[in-house]
């Protein structure tokens, strides 16, 4: 039976009642690459450390008002036998709290603002071709919302999943009787096993972050989103994630490991170990900047989220569905 079409005319083949398929979604644009976008890594990476930089100032002003009056200027902490680094380490411990109270409210303030550079690094993953300055502008200030929310929550999560595993486990370490270097052992294994859960929220959180700037959704949306992906390639996305950070840590590790043979007893060294470090952190934003550049395919390859009736799909506003990663 031939059902009726607009002006009268009728579509042969058709049936009465008959539901028709949704028309199929072409293939998702294709997202730039890291090397592609060198502009939005370069801010990215400046924003970092520029705020390392700010968080160290306190302990090197510390530092500094204990060894500055040498000749040698800071050189002397690192010094055979360490005399001057124990006297900053007792300093140090008299003034932790102050320091702590420093730097945690620094460190929050500082990943508070650093989603403003996040943001905008994931909308130049996530589109391709020129950027304008007032879309970035304008997808950042959409996502900011929902991205300060992921925070909030996400920090939450990991603070309470750390307390779970850490404080019966550091408990049960205190009680063991054992020499202390078996205990201390014990203990940076506790600490390593925390390191688990609070590493599978930071994927899942970055997941959702590429969700929320990527396609433009809001926080239960792009929680599910990220959810979806990571149930569609499990291994896939950990093993992306998991060997991006254990080059961070090699790169950091190796950094500091070169500062540590070579010494920095004078002042050309000593701006050779600032220089090392300063590629370390160059290294870990390009790594972090290719993470989510993967957190982003693996949404393009999830399975959809099933839009209620009457209910937009996500960034209406963009040049079609490609561009939310579809």
């Amino acid at each position: 039976m031939s059902a009726p079409v607009e002006g009268g005319a009728t579509q042969p083949g058709a049936t009465d009642g008959a539901e028709v398929d949704p028309p199929r979604a072409g293939p998702a644009a294709r997202r730039p690459a890291v090397h592609e976008r060198p502009g939005a890594v370069a801010a990215y990476f400046g924003y970092r450390a520029l705020a390392a930089l700010l968080l160290a100032t306190p302990l090197s002003v510390l530092a500094a008002e204990v060894a500055g009056g040498y000749p040698d200027g800071e050189a002397v902490l690192f010094a055979p036998g360490g005399l001057m680094l124990v006297e900053v380490q007792r300093l140090a411990e008299v003034a932790a709290a102050a320091i702590a109270a420093q730097l945690g409210v620094g460190a929050l303030l500082a990943a508070a603002l650093g989603l403003i550079p996040l943001a905008a690094l994931l909308v130049a993953l996530s589109r391709g071709g020129p950027l304008s300055a007032p879309d970035v502008g304008a997808r950042v200030a959409r996502a900011l919302g929902p991205l300060a929310l992921l925070w909030g929550v996400a920090l939450a999560a990991e603070v309470a999943a750390a307390a779970l595993v850490l404080m019966p486990g550091v408990s049960v370490c205190a009680q063991l009787a054992v020499a202390p270097r078996t205990r201390d052992l014990a203990a940076a294994g506790v600490a390593a096993a925390a390191l688990v859960p609070v590493a599978a929220i930071g994927l899942l959180h970055d997941v959702a972050r590429a969700a929320v700037v990527g396609e433009q959704r809001g926080f239960y949306d792009a929680v599910a989103r990220a959810l979806a992906a990571l149930r569609a390639a499990p291994l896939a996305a950990a093993w992306a994630y998991a060997w991006r950070g254990t080059l961070t840590l090699a790169a950091f590790a190796g950094a500091a490991w070169g500062v540590h043979v070579a010494g920095v007893t004078s002042g050309p060294r000593v701006a050779a170990a600032f220089g090392a470090h300063l590629a370390a952190l160059a290294v870990a934003a390009a790594l972090r900047a290719s993470w989510l550049a993967a957190a982003l395919r693996l949404l393009d390859r999830a399975p959809p989220c099933v839009a209620q009736e009457g209910e937009p799909p996500a960034d209406a506003t963009s040049s079609g569905r490609a561009d939310a990663g579809a």
